[in-house]
């Protein structure tokens, strides 16, 4: 059937709605039995390196996140971001792509165009403890942030995605900057990669 002219024109001319992209399937993973994924954050003041957080990815109990988590560091989106939320003593918050930019008003509400279920999974919330940012009934696809002491109210409202194996000084260094509010006055950028590799006993 054809359509008239005026018709057609405006079908033409009716822009496209960009659709969100999908979050990874949990099969990107291929993970064979006795293999585990560590992610890797280089942390860099400036010029400096303040050293590297390691932390073991719960791909079994957290298989969603995990697999987000494995897929946007393998595509670079987490480096040039910071940590953006601090508080000394008690976390560090980081994953917003809109930390790269010069506004901190905007630092916390960036993701990579989708969220996640929570998948409560029962891991407490304790010292070194890596969870993924709440914004309700679903979490932040990207946002995650890494526990300086024990948070027992968190264990059934949070997301726990896996555990820091080395490196929590470095974690603890960057809570104890200069703040202005929960936002530190520094920027401590982050290069994220993660490592498919044979089990290993818990090092932290």
């Amino acid at each position: 059937m054809r359509l008239p002219i005026g018709l057609a024109l405006l079908v033409c001319a009716w822009p496209a709605v960009a659709a969100a992209p999908p979050a990874p399937e949990i099969s990107d993973l291929h993970l064979a039995e006795g293999e585990e994924l560590v992610a890797h954050v280089l942390v860099t003041q400036g010029k400096d390196s303040l050293g590297t957080i390691s932390f073991r990815l719960y791909d079994k109990y957290a298989p969603h996140h995990v697999a987000s988590f494995a897929k946007l560091a393998e595509e670079g989106f987490y480096d040039g971001t910071t940590f953006h939320r601090t508080r000394p003593g008690g976390f560090v918050q980081g994953g917003d792509p809109l930390s790269r930019d010069a506004d901190p008003s905007n630092d916390g509400t960036g993701g990579p165009g989708y969220d996640l279920p929570l998948e409560i999974n029962g891991k407490s919330f304790v010292r070194g403890t890596v969870g993924a940012a709440n914004i309700g009934q679903r979490d932040n696809g990207s946002q995650f942030f890494i526990c300086l002491k024990e948070y027992p109210d968190w264990d059934k409202h949070y997301t726990a995605i896996g555990a820091v194996i080395s490196g929590i000084e470095v974690a603890d260094k960057i809570a104890e900057g200069k703040r202005k509010g929960d936002h530190p006055v520094d920027n401590y950028v982050m290069t994220v990669t993660v490592e498919k590799r044979t089990k290993q006993v818990k090092l932290y």
